[in-house]
């Protein structure tokens, strides 16, 4: 009587976890199908009719691939795409690289003033970029004579950001410190230590710092019109995108093709990035 009582409970203990499994899978794919429908429904309207935006259908009839034509032939989204990369490749490549030098400095080496430095680097996260924006316009335009150019794009990115700086200092400070310890007995430098140690282990942390500075550099808007908005064949993606829409029509379909056109490069990113992201993210603030 017993074993069949402990039976039918361990019966009723496994439907239990087979049906809080379905309900798990269910919301879940219902979470899915709603953060996908906005995508579908923008992938599906770039290949419909100008008009037919007003009878929409999830196969459109006829299918076209006139939006992607006219973003090619009449807005140069192509030319806009390679500005973009080029405004921030660099500035994000370098940046990083400047980023994690100055986090295993922060980490690792004690130095007089070294919290103070640090906290004061950070606080400027808490500026709002608003607040600067007015005065380096001012200082890139009068001093430097930037204004026009891709520069202010560029250069300020080479040296790193406040939050990357943070988030590598929180890694590093998770790796063992007896590996310095015997590369310093066997002569190396602590050059020597930070590329050869330091860095290639760091690399989920790298890559997870290189996809957020790249996604947030790609979708700025403010900065490319400040600086090289009054010039077109200096445009950005973003701003090639923005010159779709007029005063006096909005057409649609096409913005929805560029906006396509705009994820592939992220989504892509993304896609080949993400077990180093997510690892990276996750390992982020764990200490030895």
């Amino acid at each position: 009587m017993i074993e069949k009582n402990a039976l039918n409970e361990l019966k009723k203990y496994k439907a239990k976890r087979v049906l809080a499994k379905v309900l798990t899978y269910v919301l879940l794919t219902l979470c899915a199908a709603l953060i996908l429908i906005p995508f579908l429904f923008a992938f599906v309207t770039s290949f419909t009719e100008p008009m037919g935006i007003f009878d929409f259908k999830w196969i459109p009839s006829p299918i076209t691939t006139e939006n992607y034509e006219k973003l090619f032939t009449d807005y140069n989204i192509l030319g806009g795409l390679l500005n973009t990369l080029i405004y921030i490749l660099p500035p994000i490549t370098i940046g990083v690289l400047t980023s994690a030098m100055a986090a295993y400095g922060f980490a690792r080496v004690r130095f007089p003033g070294r919290n103070l430095l640090f906290f004061s680097t950070l606080a400027t996260v808490l500026v709002p970029g608003i607040i600067t924006m007015i005065p380096s316009f001012v200082m890139y335009a009068n001093i430097y004579n930037w204004v026009g150019t891709p520069l202010p794009l560029i250069v300020p990115g080479l040296f790193g950001a406040a939050m990357t700086m943070f988030f590598m200092k929180q890694y590093i400070e998770g790796i063992p410190k007896s590996l310095e310890e015997a590369a310093f007995i066997d002569g190396m430098s602590r050059g020597g230590v930070f590329f050869r140690i330091i860095l290639p282990l760091s690399k989920t942390a790298l890559i997870a710092q290189f996809v957020l500075s790249f996604n947030g550099a790609y979708n700025d808007y403010l900065g490319p019109l400040l600086y090289v908005g009054t010039k077109e064949e200096l445009f950005t993606l973003q701003l090639v995108l923005q010159k779709i829409q007029t005063k006096g029509n909005t057409p649609y379909t096409l913005m929805t093709a560029g906006a396509v056109m705009a994820l592939i490069p992220t989504l892509t990113m993304f896609i080949f990035a993400q077990r180093y992201f997510i690892e990276g993210i996750v390992m982020t603030g764990l200490k030895e």
